[in-house]
């Protein structure tokens, strides 16, 4: 993995700011499920543990696992049964019947990862593969031109695998239950916008080039105190729900 998500305050910032979306969306991904509840989960990534909640309602034994102790020290305080350890140990944690990602399968090296996927499948498991993106303001073209222009043209995005090129379906073991992509309705305040930016892997690949994160912080406030900002705010989801039909 790359590493992001784990330098200091990171976690606590990640924790208060980032959109609380993913029950929201497991609402819709419930749908296509083929079992109302599972035996045991497994959360790739969990992060501080916002994606770890929806599937303490559909399975029995749930762990998360992450690289970051940053992350898990949240997750630890919010009362999760985690563990620190990097995708690629997942089969040292025996074999699941659910396996959930969310946004963090670009960091992964693709083929690894299904490869040990697999290895940590109960014969017929159900992969869970989702993301959520910020697509910027639903009306405010002043806004979302900001955001392109200059935001991104300041903080580019570090590189990754982008979600259309992972190309699972065309594994012969794997079977797609469901595939969408919509976005959610969410609204920022000021302080909200500027702590949720700062979240992004963008902020933290500056600040590991030197940018001052106190500094970025009050730029960002002066840039977005200029703009209106109510009304709703676009977050993108898509997601994948796949089936393993090997042994």
């Amino acid at each position: 993995m790359t590493g992001y998500f784990a330098d200091k305050g990171v976690g606590q910032r990640y924790d208060r700011y980032r959109p609380k979306a993913h029950q929201a969306l497991f609402q819709i991904m419930k749908l296509h499920l083929p079992v109302e509840r599972f035996e045991r989960a497994v959360d790739v990534a969990c992060g501080t543990g916002d994606s770890t909640v929806p599937l303490l309602d559909i399975a029995r034994d749930v762990v998360g696992i992450d690289s970051s102790s940053e992350m898990l020290n949240i997750a630890q305080e919010r009362g999760f049964a985690v563990r620190k350890a990097d995708y690629t140990a997942l089969a040292e944690l025996g074999r699941f019947d659910l396996i959930s990602t969310c946004m963090a399968f670009h960091w992964f090296d693709v083929a690894q990862a299904v490869a040990v996927y697999k290895a940590a499948s109960q014969p017929g498991a159900v992969w869970i593969v989702y993301n959520f993106s910020f697509l910027g303001h639903a009306t405010s073209h002043l806004f979302n031109e900001w955001f392109r222009n200059d935001y991104l043209a300041r903080y580019p995005s570090p590189p990754r695998t982008r979600y259309e090129n992972m190309k699972l379906t065309d594994d012969p073991e794997l079977c797609t239950l469901a595939s969408e992509k919509g976005w959610l309705p969410i609204t920022f305040s000021l302080d909200s916008l500027v702590g949720y930016l700062t979240t992004q892997s963008n902020i933290e690949d500056a600040v590991r080039k030197g940018r001052d994160l106190n500094a970025i912080v009050s730029e960002l406030r002066e840039d977005l105190s200029c703009i209106d900002l109510t009304g709703t705010f676009q977050y993108a989801y898509s997601y994948e729900i796949l089936q393993y039909a090997g042994r």
